[in-house]
């Protein structure tokens, strides 16, 4: 017959032993997430996002050339291209030119840059996973811009790798971490000394573009008051209108972006780097 003392024992055990597997559970959950996320901290989700639809992704970022000749580089206002710097290392990621974006969700100049961006890169690979967002609302500059963000998006290409690093979420909150090696090359680019203002902000601000320590741009390449008005949805879906003002745009920065990159991928893909549209980007750098 068990004793009173071995009741006590037994219900001690077993309550230690529930303890040891919610913490197990706890602890795998946990490390899943470092691990799924690894550059994250601070508020994840706080930034509202909406997942973008496959139809509105190729909108954004699919290979029609047809806009793209059409637009070239003339587009309502004057549109920022990136600066070259001569004689520096090359900045390579897994034996392939480095792309390396420094943004945040709350930053609208960032919210316009995005959008050229994506539609630069998807000419080189495939993105899965952007998200629509809006930058901060009001008292912010230019509050609210539609946009989309690259915090936990993917990105596969075969001639480039892309960095993206957004740093704060929509309401200034830590989100993604630079690296030292990161964080070195924003100190060492991203001021005056070589970029001044190439596009509307100050010098040494977000968006922050390294191509492959070749081609650099601090800040907007156009306006961000251009997409006021509008929405996530329907500056996707116009990017397939060469009259519309806001793609010309979007579609004219992108071309000078991908420019910038056939020359780090040897002009591959032919198809692209030998457009109308990266000829007329040439011609005008």
């Amino acid at each position: 017959m068990a004793t009173k003392r071995q009741h006590a024992l037994s219900s001690t055990t077993m309550t230690w032993l529930v303890v040891i597997v919610i913490l197990l559970v706890v602890s795998t959950f946990v490390g899943f997430r470092a691990s799924a996320s690894t550059r994250s901290s601070g508020a994840i989700g706080s930034t509202k996002t909406d997942v973008v639809s496959s139809t509105l992704l190729k909108d954004m970022t699919g290979i029609d050339l047809k806009v793209a000749n059409t637009v070239g580089v003339k587009a309502p206002s004057p549109v920022a291209a990136p600066l070259t710097i001569s004689g520096q290392s090359a900045l390579t990621s897994k034996g392939r030119p480095e792309i390396l974006y420094v943004g945040a969700d709350f930053c609208p100049f960032c919210a316009a840059e995005r959008w050229p961006l994506a539609l630069a890169l998807g000419r080189f690979g495939t993105f899965t996973k952007l998200s629509f967002i809006k930058s901060a609302p009001s008292p912010e500059v230019f509050p609210s811009t539609p946009t989309i963000t690259f915090y936990h998006s993917t990105y596969v290409s075969k001639y480039v790798m892309f960095v993206a690093v957004e740093t704060q979420t929509q309401t200034h909150q830590p989100l993604m971490a630079l690296t030292n090696e990161e964080k070195r090359i924003v100190a060492k680019y991203d001021v005056d000394k070589y970029l001044p203002a190439n596009g509307p902000g100050p010098g040494g601000s977000i968006p922050f573009l390294d191509f492959d320590n070749r081609y650099f741009q601090a800040g907007a390449s156009f306006s961000p008051s251009l997409l006021e008005g509008n929405t996530q949805a329907s500056i996707a879906r116009g990017l397939t209108n060469a009259a519309s003002p806001v793609t010309q745009e979007i579609v004219a920065s992108a071309n000078y972006l991908t420019a910038d990159i056939c020359s780090l991928t040897n002009q591959q893909p032919s198809n692209v780097c030998q457009s109308r549209a990266v000829r007329a980007a040439e011609g005008k750098r």
